[in-house]
């Protein structure tokens, strides 16, 4: 097993960089896809305040993929607003709405081809969706392609069916279906399947960890390194946990 992927989180400003590798990233596989005048990549303007990034990096491939964060405010329109005012004029209701307890969106998420067929795009999402309590977003929405709707359900997102054709449109092109999507309680994580929401708690707790993944079967080592702080009033906990599964194995 030589493929090892290492999947941290920063912020656009603090890694001036990594950021624009990963508009680059994007904007190649927009690219590949044939709707780069229609889907803009991030980076083209200056990201909003609150943005977090996360990327995947192979230890031989560099940057395998990547996404982003983003906090919804009054002076920030989020990417599925963006995407959806002149289809569906409610969006905006329906993410101010949401935007009272703290919203946020998973948006610009890409995998190259280079290491495609591997769950990434799956494991970068489980990931963002564990940190986003700690960002002080309650709910999350996601306008997700159908090719990746599977992950997005994995990870707790529903369909937001108030929305379009119960909550799908016909975009960004009439080839291409997508999905309006919501996490309605990113503390509880009530909607997310069990298993999956137990790994998303893992690393909710433990931000730095290291796993052996298989999403498609074929294993590979990931090395998460989500952040110095995501986690840290979880301690007690974790710890609470870590010993009562001790006392049970005695």
């Amino acid at each position: 097993m030589n493929d090892l992927i290492t999947i941290r989180a920063f912020r656009p400003e603090e890694d001036p960089e990594s950021y624009n590798a990963y508009v680059e990233g994007h904007r190649s596989v927009l690219t590949e896809m044939g709707v780069l005048s229609v889907v803009k990549p991030g980076g083209l303007q200056e990201p909003p305040e609150g943005t977090v990034i996360l990327v995947a990096e192979h230890n031989a491939l560099g940057m395998v993929g990547g996404l982003r964060i983003e906090r919804a405010s009054s002076r920030h329109r989020l990417p599925i607003q963006q995407a959806l005012v002149s289809l569906e004029p409610c969006i905006d209701e329906v993410i101010g709405d949401l935007t009272e307890d703290g919203c946020g969106e998973i948006c610009g998420l890409w995998n190259t081809s280079r290491f495609a067929g591997r769950g990434v795009p799956l494991l970068l999402s489980e990931a963002a969706v564990s940190m986003v309590h700690h960002l002080g977003m309650r709910h999350l929405v996601c306008f997700v392609a159908h090719y990746t709707l599977r992950h997005a359900l994995k990870v707790g997102f529903q369909l937001l069916d108030s929305l379009g054709d119960g909550g799908a449109f016909n975009y960004p092109i009439p080839r291409i279906k997508s999905f309006a999507m919501v996490i309605p309680d990113t503390v509880l994580l009530s909607t997310a399947p069990g298993n999956w929401r137990t790994r998303i708690l893992s690393l909710r707790c433990r931000p730095f960890q290291d796993r052996i993944e298989a999403p498609t079967g074929i294993p590979y080592a990931v090395r998460y390194r989500l952040s110095t702080t995501v986690g840290a009033h979880y301690k007690p906990l974790y710890q609470h946990i870590a010993l009562e599964k001790a006392a049970a194995r005695a």
